[in-house]
């Protein structure tokens, strides 16, 4: 994590939040996070209220006996952090950057005075009711969708921006097992998918690695991704 000080960006990401949400945008900080970092980790404390404004990142949760499953993907401009607000519980799920990840952040102790304005309110109440849909939503996809389109997604999401742009074609091999259970299937289930994906060449094998080699039928495999409903 790095702290985000170019004013020219800044003022950039100011004007696009205020079109969308009627913020106080002096009240915020600026964080800069890279493919890898936590902006959230499950169980802590919130540090702080914060709204994505660049790249994209992945939501996921972790159950008692350490399996994690995908929640979901999220671009901007998501807000984060405000059903912990709400409730004052620990961080529900983790979040990680998959691009590189800019951030605007507003303390826990400012977001708690914002709360007696009904106007932040109901940009909680807002943000809220939307994730509440779309997990509602995505869980259903979830159960509906076989194991390949799980897949199918999954990669789309790792390996395309938040404006939808290939960014990146090689899945490390060591990160096939996570994947295996972010997404709720077996490694065998998966394995049978990959070789599958290998004969109608959207993939290939090479050493170390998964190869995209066919992003945009991928992207039509992923029926226009299921983890990335918004």
């Amino acid at each position: 994590m790095n702290i985000l000080n170019d004013e020219s960006t800044i003022n950039q990401y100011k004007k696009q939040i205020k079109e969308k949400y009627p913020i106080d945008t002096e009240n915020l900080g600026w964080r800069t996070y890279s493919p890898g970092e936590f902006i959230y980790e499950q169980g802590f404390p919130i540090p702080f209220l914060s709204l994505l404004v660049k790249g994209k990142v992945k939501i996921f949760s972790t159950s008692e006996d350490g399996r994690r499953l995908i929640v979901t993907f999220n671009k901007p401009l998501e807000i984060f952090g405000e059903l912990e607000l709400v409730q004052q519980v620990n961080t529900i799920h983790s979040i990680e950057a998959v691009t590189p990840v800019h951030i605007a952040t507003l303390s826990s102790e400012t977001a708690k005075k914002l709360r007696e304005d009904s106007v932040f309110n109901e940009i909680l109440l807002q943000s809220i009711s939307r994730k509440f849909h779309t997990k509602s939503m995505n869980l259903s996809f979830h159960l509906l969708h076989e194991a390949d389109v799980r897949f199918a997604s999954y990669l789309a999401s790792v390996s395309h921006d938040e404006q939808g742009v290939f960014i990146n074609a090689l899945i490390p091999k060591n990160e096939l097992k996570t994947i295996a259970e972010f997404i709720g299937i077996t490694v065998r289930h998966q394995n049978r998918c990959i070789q599958s994906f290998e004969r109608d060449e959207l993939i290939k094998r090479i050493p170390g690695y998964i190869e995209i080699i066919d992003p945009k039928r991928l992207l039509s495999y992923a029926q226009q991704n299921i983890y990335e409903m918004q």
